[in-house]
């Protein structure tokens, strides 16, 4: 096989989702271990300030992108070189994913199509939650608008980023395959389930998300909105806020209920939310779309911080498995819905990287899809309770203090069920606050103290976040499912050896005790929370 920089040497690559935590480390290794790369395009979409103002693509790969902690290896390497080389290297492109044509005019679409020989379509939400008409804008829609440009390119490669738990709910071996338009996993498990066909479910999403956008301005919902903010506000509401506050409790009123139905869609069909839904609905786009194109799809599961490159630890904002991290430090989850034989499947960022550019140069024109799965369960396995295990042994030694300097002791946690653990919390929790939540607004009178409000509607808070918590991750903290990775396996074996040393993904190779408590927790605390050591009152 080529070598992985005598391919991309000279390439120009279009790269999407360019200001995300996946495609910065792409960026910095491409940057790194092949400066002699021809141009790197990024697209950014022009983002509106609080005030209004209009921050460019330009303003943004610089802020988001070129200032990120991400390259200090490579701004070190270079030194006051580093900006030059940089801007020579990195354009953007002023787009959005959400648009035909990806926003662009036509003379520049032409233009890039005409210079452009790698396509590498990364951008989509990560959200398990994420409301049903934004998850599908980014998953599906855009996953569509850019094979269409990958296609309009002259001799393109196209590799599509999704995630390995397109799978759903299937239990045991997930297959190195790709999924084919009118596929679902509830027909794959012999479940039945409605008739499904892709062009017709996105037009029924697109049709859902403009019936209840005309709904939440419907008499009946306005009124519903207006006496619940009198019921939180006081009914001396001046007209001005009572405006402002209703378009806020609109939108609100409008994502519970295209969060709810992106749930109930998804479920139906076998998977677990609008995100992996919308994500299998890509592939499937891109499946039906792509013609002789050459193309591959990378498959990662749960993304986490780097194992090595740029630095062992590197992160940017809170991944999947890190708001259950933080939460159980400062001993807000005193247990969770989990079975702690389940494998978590966690991946470094350096090694889905690595995966992805040693993909590039056997793309095959007019093949089947190759599908590479960049996951740890089958070959490297971390079961949730061994990974709570070490996470609990870390902060036994490492606790977090309080304001007032004393350690947070953390919980141990039973691992119940999903219904066992709500039962518990509410007879714990739920029904004791609601009831002192009743008391206070009944009886008004009575001198309650604005210091306990305060603290009943931060319990209010905090009792829903783990409620929601749970709802989101138990499907994957109890789904007994392990990802193939036959393709990806020999995908490395047939790499150059020096390869195998600079663009390493051999996930056995991951000691997990060094990098739960060595590696990533300490980078989280580094790159995201930016405390003080924790082990510092």
């Amino acid at each position: 096989m080529a070598k992985i920089a005598d391919f991309l040497r000279g390439k120009t690559l279009f790269i999407t989702g360019s200001t995300g935590f996946l495609a910065k480390g792409l960026v910095e290794k491409i940057l790194c271990q092949v400066p002699e790369v021809g141009r790197l395009y990024l697209l950014i979409r022009p983002r509106r300030r609080p005030d209004r103002t209009v921050m460019s693509a330009e303003e943004r790969l610089d802020r988001e992108v070129l200032q990120s902690s991400v390259f200090d290896r490579l701004r070190a390497r270079r030194g006051a070189g580093f900006e030059a080389f940089a801007r020579e290297k990195v354009v953007a492109v002023a787009g959005d994913l959400a648009v035909e044509r990806l926003g662009l005019d036509a003379e520049t679409y032409d233009r890039l199509a005409g210079e452009v020989q790698v396509v590498i379509s990364i951008a989509g939400t990560v959200v398990f939650d994420e409301p049903l008409d934004q998850a599908l804008q980014s998953n599906t829609l855009g996953a569509r608008r850019v094979v269409e440009f990958a296609k309009a390119c002259r001799e393109a490669i196209f590799l599509h980023v999704s995630t390995a738990y397109v799978s759903g709910k299937q239990p045991g071996m997930a297959h190195e395959a790709p999924i084919l338009p009118g596929e679902t996993v509830a027909h794959r498990l012999g479940r039945g389930g409605r008739d499904y066909d892709l062009d017709r479910e996105i037009e029924d999403i697109l049709t859902f998300t403009r019936r209840v956008q005309e709904e939440s301005h419907l008499p009946s919902v306005q009124d519903e909105l207006r006496r619940l903010i009198r019921r939180q506000n006081g009914r001396t509401v001046s007209a001005h806020r009572m405006e402002t506050l209703m378009e806020a409790a609109r939108h609100r009123w409008l994502r519970r209920r295209l969060v709810k139905e992106g749930m109930r869609r998804a479920r139906s069909l076998g998977w677990h939310d609008s995100y992996t839904l919308t994500k299998a609905m890509g592939e499937q786009v891109i499946a039906k779309m792509r013609g002789d194109l050459p193309t591959v799809i990378v498959r990662p599961s749960i993304i986490e911080s780097s194992l090595s490159d740029p630095e062992p630890g590197w992160l940017e904002g809170l991944k999947v498995a890190d708001p259950l991290i933080v939460h159980y430090s400062k001993g807000r989850l005193s247990d969770f819905p989990a079975d702690p034989n389940v494998v978590l499947d966690v991946i470094p960022l350096d090694v889905v990287v690595n995966a992805m550019l040693a993909a590039l140069p056997g793309a095959r024109r007019g093949g089947d899809i190759q599908v590479y799965q960049v996951a740890t369960g089958t070959e490297n396995p971390l079961k949730l309770g061994e990974m709570y295990r070490l996470i609990r042994e870390y902060f036994q030694k490492n606790p977090v203090y309080t304001r007032e300097g004393t350690p947070i002791p953390v919980p141990q946690w039973s691992f119940p069920s999903p219904g066992q653990f709500r039962r518990r919390l509410r007879l714990r929790y739920q029904i004791p606050l609601n009831t002192l939540q009743w008391l206070m607004e009944n009886l008004s009178a009575l001198p309650w103290s604005a210091r306990l409000k305060r603290k009943v509607s931060m319990l209010g808070a905090t009792l829903d976040r783990v409620l929601s918590l749970a709802e989101i991750y138990s499907p994957y903290t109890n789904l007994k499912c392990r990802f193939e990775t036959e393709n990806t396996r020999r995908l490395f074996q047939g790499l150059d050896p020096e390869d195998q040393k600079v663009f390493n993904f051999d996930v056995t190779r991951i000691d997990w005790r060094e990098y739960i408590q060595d590696i990533h927790i300490p980078g989280l605390k580094r790159h995201v929370l930016k405390e003080a050591p924790y082990g510092t009152p």
